[in-house]
C-alpha cells in the first residue's frame, strides 16, 4: 500500500511501504543472493555492494520521481534531461535490512514524541557520484573542517526545489550529474539561523532544522541523527542540456574556486600535489576523471564539498 508522504511531496511520489519492510521470517534473508545482472544496468553497473535496480522508463515510479525532479529544476526544468533512475533496495543485504529497520524505530520514536507525527518527507541530497556511491555503501560521513551557514549537519533541498541541490554537485567528465532522493525524519523543525555554528537541536523540543520554516530551502539533519533520520531511496542521473555549452566554463571556473581555496585547509605538501595534478591534467597527461578522483583523494569530500557551499551561499 503507497504511504503518502507530506502534503508538498504528495502531489509527485509516494513510497510502498514494502520497499523497506523487513521480509517474512522464513525468507532466506541470511542468504547471500546473486543480484540479477539487469539491476545492475546503467550509470552505476559495477557496484554490486550498492544493491540498486533501474528503474524503468514509462513506469509510474519513473515518471513520479522524473517529473518531481523537473519540476523542481524550475529555471531549467524544459533543459534537463533524465539520464537514469536508480532505486536503492533494502532487501537483498542484511546490513541494508539493519538499516532500514533503524530509520524504521526512529520515525516511530520522533512520531511518539510528536503527538503521533514523525513528518517523514522527501529531500534532494547533490554530490559527486564516488560520494553517492560511498553514502549508499557507508551512510554519510562526519563533516570535518566544516564551517557551513546553517550549522553541522547534513543539508537536503525539499523535494519542490531540487534546483538547490545542483549547486553542490561537481559533474562526471560526459556531464553527467547525480542527485539522491532521500526519505527523511524531519519531527519537529528549528528555525536555524544564517551563521549558525550548532551541531545538534537547541532543546530536546526539536528534531531537525530548516532555513526558512514558511519557505524552506535546506532541511538539515544534524550530525549524531545523519545515518538514523535519513533513508536513501532514488538516484537520478541527469544532464543539464542548457549547461552543455557552457560546461567546460563551469567545470573551470569550479575547479579554479577550489585551487583558490584549499591553501586554506590544505598543508603546503598537498598543495603542491594538487598543482603538480593539475598541471598534468592542463596538459592532457591525464583524464578529466583521474584527476578528480585523484582530487578527491588529495584533498577529501569534505573539504571540496565545504568550500563549494561556502562559495554558493556567500
Amino acid at each position: 500500500m503507497d504511504q503518502p508522504v507530506h502534503n508538498q511531496d504528495q502531489e509527485y511520489i509516494t513510497i510502498e511501504d514494502d520497499e523497506i519492510t523487513k521480509p517474512d521470517s522464513d525468507s532466506e534473508s541470511n542468504t547471500k543472493v546473486a543480484v540479477p545482472s539487469y539491476w545492475q544496468s546503467g550509470i552505476f553497473r559495477n557496484n554490486n555492494q550498492l544493491m540498486l535496480r533501474r528503474v524503468e522508463k514509462g513506469t509510474s515510479e519513473y515518471v513520479n520521481v522524473a517529473r518531481s525532479f523537473i519540476n523542481g529544476m524550475r529555471s531549467f526544468e524544459n533543459h534537463v534531461d533524465v539520464v537514469a533512475i536508480h532505486r536503492k533496495n533494502y532487501k537483498w543485504s542484511v546490513m541494508d535490512e539493519a538499516r532500514a529497520e533503524a530509520f524504521r524505530r526512529f520515525a516511530t520514536a520522533v512520531a511518539n514524541r510528536n503527538g503521533g507525527d514523525p513528518n517523514i518527507r522527501f529531500g534532494w541530497y547533490g554530490g559527486f557520484r564516488e560520494e553517492i556511491r560511498d553514502i549508499l555503501c557507508y551512510g554519510f560521513r562526519r563533516l570535518e573542517n566544516s564551517s557551513s551557514s546553517y550549522g553541522r549537519g547534513v543539508y537536503f533541498s525539499p523535494v519542490n526545489n531540487s534546483n538547490a541541490s545542483q549547486k553542490s554537485i561537481i559533474a562526471d567528465s560526459d556531464g553527467a550529474m547525480h542527485v539522491l532522493l532521500c526519505r527523511l525524519i524531519l519531527g519537529k523543525l528549528e528555525p536555524i539561523p544564517f551563521g549558525s555554528q550548532i551541531d545538534h537541536p537547541t532543546s530536546t523540543e526539536f528534531n531537525s532544522g530548516v532555513d526558512d520554516l514558511s519557505s524552506p530551502k535546506r532541511y538539515i539533519i544534524w550530525e549524531p541523527y545523519m545515518n538514523t533520520f535519513v533513508l536513501p531511496l532514488f538516484i537520478v542521473t541527469f544532464k543539464a542540456n542548457s549547461l552543455i555549452g557552457v560546461r567546460k566554463e563551469r567545470w573551470h571556473a569550479m575547479m579554479k574556486i577550489l585551487l583558490t581555496n584549499f591553501p586554506k585547509y590544505l598543508s603546503s605538501s598537498k598543495m603542491a600535489f594538487i598543482k603538480k595534478l593539475h598541471y598534468d591534467f592542463y596538459k592532457k597527461k591525464i583524464s578529466g576523471e583521474t584527476f578528480v578522483r585523484n582530487l578527491r583523494i588529495i584533498a577529501g569530500d569534505d573539504i571540496i564539498r565545504e568550500i563549494i557551499r561556502v562559495h554558493n551561499t556567500s
